[in-house]
């Protein structure tokens, strides 16, 4: 999907340029219009992270939670809702005027009702200290740059306006998700306030930060990069000894407050068979393979590539600065593939060297050619009368062979699925387990349905650290299939 490709990063160094300008004296916006951007964002918010979870059993358990930190928050007047996403990044943010968002993946990372508490009232701190509202200008900023980059993009480039207008927005509100140090320090300091408030043992707002940085080593020794809740915040070293400062100094309001109750076993259960990572009907990816059982439809990557998957695409990176985008599209009813890599797909006015081939049965095209530096590949496979699979390969321009190498793997690797084969495919699950006398980190991380690498992600997921001693009785996570 190459013209996706040249957008996605163009509005973010727009938007660090354009917001630099903003001035720290800009009128503070009214609670009224907090509520009101706050309504407005909602549908997109829950759109591009794949929807609201639908287990009404988790979703109450959340909301449970969030009345309660509410209720012990410094603005209990205020009309608060949260959403679960359907996502498997391990995330959570809030918008101004109450609208908070946890997802499915940081569910499964919290070890406790108490951490999933710490981690609410840190977001929606930001709601009642007002941290949205000061930042106006900068919203401002970022709406007159997608009208503008829009345009630009539009014209030059013959783009969709309404794709590219999305991408640029997503890409201001990227930008526009990062707090200051000192908010998010403020942030954390009354999240750990309001989860004493609340009940909570207050420590474990600490503990989860120390399981998320836990979780980050986990990825990055991956090469997926970091969990996005941590991508947007101070360094975790710091901010777990600052919490546990705080918690230590916490003195509760009244005798019942700051009690000790975590609710690790009610978390646990409420998370048992939980999915974790990507939603099947999104398609899943199994190590260097991405397969999608609804669509009926594989296709594999060369090693030291990464799969990401979005609602929309799929992705894979390589540290060497390759980078591999797919997708579905619709295309002139029975159109050729070698046709509509000419006509539709390569950018206008480039020179690009078309191929036919078959890739599994069907008919194929693979499209070469160089711009902006880059050398580029567009494989175009059909999978319906109306629709194709697209796979564009970039890389830079010295890196031709390594490429057509990569791609070659691509082709090989792309399969149509039967009905049965597509049956065959299930979801990896959350499945928490009771540690028996005879268990061993050695005997539980075989029962993992992961990759090499499910010692580490046990480790990760239940905030454990080598050397390990398992006690008989305690319940634990696994990701199992």
């Amino acid at each position: 999907m190459l013209p996706v490709y040249k957008r996605i990063f163009l509005p973010l160094a727009f938007a660090a340029g354009l917001l630099g300008g903003c001035g720290p004296n800009a009128t503070l916006m009214s609670e009224a219009d907090e509520a009101r951007i706050g309504a407005e964002e909602h549908t997109k918010i829950v759109k591009a992270y794949g929807g609201a979870y639908g287990d009404e059993r988790v979703n109450d358990y959340v909301e449970q939670i969030m009345e309660k930190i509410a209720r012990a928050s410094d603005r209990p007047d205020l009309r608060y809702q949260i959403t679960v996403l359907n996502s498997p990044v391990v995330n959570a943010f809030a918008l101004p005027g109450g609208y908070t968002y946890v997802t499915r993946g940081l569910l499964a990372l919290a070890n406790s009702e108490a951490e999933l508490a710490g981690v609410i009232g840190h977001e929606i701190a930001h709601v009642t200290a007002r941290h949205g509202a000061r930042r106006h200008t900068t919203a401002v900023g970022a709406s007159i740059l997608a009208n503008v980059l829009g345009a630009v993009l539009t014209s030059s480039a013959g783009l969709d306006p309404n794709v590219a207008g999305e991408l640029i927005n997503f890409g201001g509100s990227a930008v526009l998700a990062g707090y200051s140090r000192s908010q998010e320090y403020e942030a954390d300091d009354i999240g750990v306030r309001v989860l004493g408030r609340a009940g909570y043992p207050p420590l474990a707002q600490a503990e989860f930060l120390a399981a998320l940085d836990g979780y980050s080593r986990y990825m990055s020794a991956g090469r997926a990069g970091t969990p996005a809740w941590l991508s947007t915040h101070p360094s975790t070293d710091e901010r777990v000894a600052r919490a546990r400062k705080q918690a230590a100094a916490f003195v509760p309001d009244t005798p019942t407050s700051g009690g000790a109750a975590d609710g690790r076993a009610r978390h646990l259960q409420i998370i048992d068979g939980l999915p974790f990572g990507d939603d099947i009907k999104q398609g899943l990816i199994r190590g260097q393979r991405f397969v999608h059982p609804d669509l009926r439809f594989a296709f594999s990557v060369p090693k030291k590539f990464t799969l990401k998957n979005a609602p929309d695409r799929v992705t894979a990176t390589h540290k060497n600065g390759m980078e591999m985008l797919f997708d579905l599209a619709g295309r002139k009813e029975a159109q050729r593939p070698v046709d509509y890599i000419r006509d539709d797909w390569a950018p206008r006015g480039s020179r690009v060297e078309v191929t036919p081939l078959t890739v599994d049965g069907r008919p194929a095209a693979l499209g070469k050619l160089r711009q902006g530096g880059k050398y580029i590949e567009l494989l175009v496979v059909e999978y319906s009368l109306t629709q194709v699979m697209r796979f564009a390969l970039i890389s830079p321009g010295n890196l031709s062979g390594n490429a057509q190498s990569a791609m070659q793997t691509i082709r090989r690797g792309v399969q149509l699925l039967s009905a049965a084969e597509a049956a065959r495919i299930k979801p990896d699950t959350i499945r928490v387990i009771t540690v028996q006398p005879d268990d061993t980190l050695e005997s539980l991380s075989r029962r993992m349905a992961t990759d090499e690498r499910r010692q580490d992600l046990l480790l990760a997921l239940n905030n454990l650290q080598k050397p390990v001693t398992l006690t008989p009785g305690t319940r634990l996570k696994l990701v199992v299939n």
